[in-house]
């Protein structure tokens, strides 16, 4: 019995060994620091064409539930939460993968990785930097996403013994980090206990997690898009949901923020009330069951959706990808014109022509590369070099 309580005893000391050094993680010298100078701003051109091109931002969930019937004679695919299954930005997996669109998501991870030869990160404002990570951390989701694909459910991609939020791909100042180094270990440790709606920036593929925007992040106004994104999370029934009155369900991705909470229920509880729209929010302050319980891991792929687009869109694949390279605002929009074949695009040329910018001329402009020229010379000249050298011995 000695051997057993010896046993257990050291499972649970390495469990809290564990815990405890997720609890002290140290963020490296190259992301700790940040500058107060606005003046250095990156560039997501390439990134904002290849997501415009790529997600259909559906807008805010009207908590529309889909009928337990499928329709008949489409390939939409039936979920096994009617509650959620409406709701999510979508994107073109499945016509991506098809094209050398796949390949522009992995050039700009690497143009990513790579911008720290440019300038240090600790140079970036705050709001930059949290740009930057957000941006990375989405960019990568997706090229792992387009490399599993036709995956439909991602709980085991995530979760499962290969997951790639643990994977280490992604090399940055050359530092080895994971997607769960970059949510978690930096993003979350440094800006999170001031701004919770950080954990709205990152996608993880379904249905269940915060959308994929059609745009980047930017620095300028990144936690602008960030309260966009947690106002149409808590506001749809992916993230909150009442169905009893003294009885919220919330969204299993809080679980992953937990961090963020000194009260986990307290402090997220009242986080749901300042996000959520009337009635819900009253609802939500008077529960007295909190259940963290929501969860539809079905991959936001234009195909596992069962919401309406038009006509023309509901069987032509070609048509729906080139409805957005026409420059068309939406599917829905375009109705029978979708249907109609215009736009037809070279899209390997358009790939190339996406990542052309960054890979020639990097991730700021003309006018920010010379500032940081100056802020480089100017750290030159002031870290400077001393010798020292023994006196003579004058007695000699």
């Amino acid at each position: 019995m000695l051997k057993y309580i010896v046993l257990i005893a050291g499972i649970y000391n390495s469990i809290s060994a564990v815990s405890a050094a997720q609890d002290f993680y140290q963020l490296p010298d190259e992301f700790s620091d940040f500058s107060l100078n606005r003046d250095i701003t990156v560039s997501y051109d390439d990134l904002d064409a290849l997501l415009e091109l790529t997600v259909i931002d559906l807008g805010k969930s009207d908590r529309s539930k889909r009928n337990s019937q499928s329709s008949i004679g489409t390939r939409m695919k039936a979920h096994k939460n009617n509650d959620t299954a409406l709701e999510a930005n979508r994107f073109y997996f499945e016509e991506v993968t098809k094209s050398s669109l796949k390949d522009g998501f992995h050039k700009i991870r690497v143009s990513l990785e790579s911008l720290p030869d440019e300038i240090s990160l600790n140079e970036l404002s705050l709001d930059e930097q949290l740009a930057y990570w957000l941006n990375l951390y989405n960019t990568a989701m997706l090229e792992k996403l387009i490399s599993h694909y036709p995956v439909r459910n991602t709980e085991d991609l995530l979760f499962g013994d290969k997951s790639i939020l643990e994977e280490e791909f992604i090399t940055v100042a050359g530092h080895q980090l994971s997607l769960n180094d970059i949510q978690q270990n930096i993003v979350f440790k440094k800006f999170g206990k001031k701004k919770v709606i950080v954990m709205y920036g990152f996608y993880q593929g379904n249905i269940g997690s915060p959308n994929i925007r059609s745009e980047a992040y930017k620095g300028s106004k990144v936690y602008h898009q960030l309260a966009e994104n947690g106002e149409e999370f808590v506001n749809s029934n992916r993230g909150v949901m009442i169905k009893n009155k003294d009885r919220v369900y919330v969204s299993k991705y809080f679980d992953q923020t937990k961090g963020l909470f000194d009260d986990f229920e307290k402090d997220l509880r009242a986080h749901l009330i300042d996000y959520a729209e009337s009635p819900i929010n009253s609802d939500i302050k008077y529960a007295k069951r909190f259940n963290v319980d929501i969860e539809n891991w079905n991959i936001t792929d234009l195909y596992g959706s069962e919401r309406v687009f038009g006509a023309g869109t509901a069987t032509n694949p070609a048509a729906m990808l080139n409805a957005v390279v026409d420059n068309s605002a939406s599917p829905v929009q375009r109705g029978e014109g979708a249907d109609s074949g215009i736009g037809a695009t070279n899209l390997g040329f358009l790939s190339d022509s996406i990542t052309a910018h960054t890979t020639d001329y990097g991730r700021f402009s003309p006018e920010v590369l010379q500032k940081i020229k100056s802020l480089n010379l100017k750290k030159k000249d002031n870290s400077g070099s001393v010798k020292i050298k023994d006196l003579e011995d004058k007695k000699q």
